[in-house]
């Protein structure tokens, strides 16, 4: 079983994703990690990402494993744990370029769709319901107002990024929000057949509430 947990930056998708899988006691993949980490190989070999030969053979040079400790992901970079450095803000605005190229997404796809024929996952990120798992047996959509994405992801980076405002974290959540919808392959945008959870005004228990609710256990 596949659920697919779609939606943009800051919204909250992970942590309900997290949460969804914990309470179904099923794996819990976050596809944002995985271009997170090839971002992360790109700055350290000093890869440019216009270079699509050298993005491309770079592929070949990255071995990407994901396990579990204590319900924490935690994603190793050719047998190295990289998850700590993985939420500093130049990795997500190069993760989110990554995300253009054709060769980086097939290369993701194919992790994640590994992952599902061994696991029964919760599975987010942009395009899952949309492109990786257009037929998961269930689907949402999460979303919330820019300003409460913004406040929220100041939270959790301004004790780990000297000097940030949440004026800057704005403007990055904006230019994250414009390369994702408008990008040519799989941009970021609702399936038909999801379900939106928006939640601006609401705690993370009422949203995971509403998930949980639409799924039978035992599917």
């Amino acid at each position: 079983m596949v659920i697919a947990i779609d939606g943009p930056a800051g919204s909250g998708k992970s942590t309900l994703a997290k949460l969804t899988a914990q309470k179904l006691n099923i794996n819990y993949l976050n596809t944002g990690m995985i271009f997170r980490a090839i971002a992360y190989y790109l700055l350290k070999n000093e890869i440019k990402i216009e270079n699509i030969e050298k993005v491309k053979n770079a592929l070949n040079e990255i071995d990407i494993k994901i396990e579990y400790v204590k319900n924490e992901q935690i994603v190793y970079l050719n047998g190295v744990d990289i998850s700590q450095s993985l939420s500093l803000p130049k990795i997500s605005s190069l993760a989110s370029s990554c995300s253009q190229i054709a060769c980086v997404r097939d290369f993701v796809c194919n992790i994640q769709r590994d992952f599902a024929n061994k696991y029964d996952i919760v599975v987010e990120g942009r395009d899952i319901g949309t492109q990786i798992f257009p037929d998961a047996k269930y689907k949402f959509f999460v979303t919330a107002s820019l300003e409460e994405r913004a406040k929220r992801r100041y939270e959790s980076l301004k004790d780990e990024v000297t000097n940030i405002t949440i004026d800057d974290i704005t403007k990055m959540i904006k230019e994250r929000d414009l390369k994702d919808t408008s990008r040519k392959i799989s941009p970021l945008k609702m399936a038909k057949d999801a379900i939106l959870i928006d939640t601006s005004n609401e705690t993370i228990q009422q949203s995971l509430n509403k998930i949980i609710s639409h799924i039978k256990i035992g599917d």
